[in-house]
């Protein structure tokens, strides 16, 4: 990340921080080298167990990163975006014709057990779960150190989910828990460069490819449930911004903003007729926050998520 970060500076691929006064000039996008720690991580699991586990996840943060980095370069439409994610997906299918036992077309429920078989609809769904999943992690990516965060502590949840699976299931797949950790390392390497103050941003290119992996390895890892319940907030964050904008507006072409900040350097809620009403504004409403408080407060919802996530595993493979 630093040589290429340096190579940022120097083609003037720089944004403002507009959270902060004055406002500074961060480097973006830093997708290009997540992207390749997610390959390259994938790639490596793929040779050390032969699984197509790895390789339909790697597969589907390519696709996402092509489609980010598109979108980081040319800016792609609101609708376009989410439809050219589903092709992330389209690996993920094609690889269960090689391997049938990629993944297990039912959804496993605590203390319920298992929904019936129904390969049909199962892959409709998980196809549309990459540009829903994928774009709710490129909505929680708008503040220093807020996606890094976000995503190193998704898949740690992730993480326990596979392992207990896979230990207490009698479902032994250590490639299913050695697909979980490329994403859990180029989580928590982009988060050093990320964290407040932030010194790079991730991009589209970035977000979409933690989304898109999450994505993979939820359906892969058939920890669809828990992998749901971790990441509520950001689904909860995309469900009220897509609701009071009425549809899919592509973020940089919104006029009016669901924040603003003051004088005094604290995040304040907007209140102007029309603005996107997302879970960061919802938080503002009770009061003003600095940028590393509001990231705390959203932190602390994913931390609880989590904790949930974490609590529904050990249901539905201990108990």
């Amino acid at each position: 990340m630093p040589p290429f970060r340096s190579y940022l500076i120097r083609s003037g691929r720089v944004v403002d921080d507009v959270h902060k006064r004055p406002v500074t000039k961060v480097p973006t996008p830093g997708g290009p080298v997540v992207a390749l720690g997610a390959v390259v991580g994938e790639l490596a699991v793929f040779l050390l167990t032969g699984s197509l586990v790895p390789v339909a996840v790697g597969s589907a943060a390519a696709i996402a990163f092509a489609v980010g980095i598109y979108d980081d370069l040319k800016v792609l439409g609101g609708l376009t975006k989410p439809l050219l994610l589903v092709l992330a997906g389209v690996p993920l299918v094609l690889l269960y014709l090689v391997q049938p036992t990629l993944y297990n077309p039912v959804l496993t429920f605590p203390f319920l057990g298992d929904t019936a078989p129904h390969l049909t609809i199962y892959t409709i769904l998980a196809l549309a779960a990459f540009p829903i999943v994928a774009n709710a992690f490129n909505m929680m990516d708008s503040f220093n150190g807020q996606i890094s965060w976000f995503s190193l502590l998704v898949s740690l949840a992730v993480l326990f989910g596979v392992s207990l699976r896979t230990w207490y299931a009698g479902n032994a797949a250590p490639a299913q828990v050695a697909s979980v950790l490329p994403l859990v390392g180029i989580s928590l390497g982009f988060l050093v460069f990320n964290r407040y103050p932030s010194r790079v941003f991730d991009g589209d290119s970035g977000s979409l490819t933690f989304g898109a992996m999450f994505a993979a390895l939820a359906v892969t890892c058939g920890v669809e449930i828990a992998a749901i319940v971790a990441i509520v907030p950001a689904i909860l964050n995309s469900f009220y911004t897509l609701t009071s904008v009425r549809g899919f507006v592509e973020r940089r072409k919104m006029t009016a903003r669901p924040t603003y900040i003051g004088e005094d350097g604290r995040l304040y809620a907007t209140d102007e007729p029309h603005t996107p009403n997302t879970l960061i504004r919802l938080i503002l409403l009770d009061g003003p926050l600095d940028e590393r408080q509001l990231v705390n407060s959203l932190l602390s919802l994913t931390v609880f998520a989590c904790i949930l996530s974490a609590t529904i595993s050990f249901m539905t493979w201990v108990l």
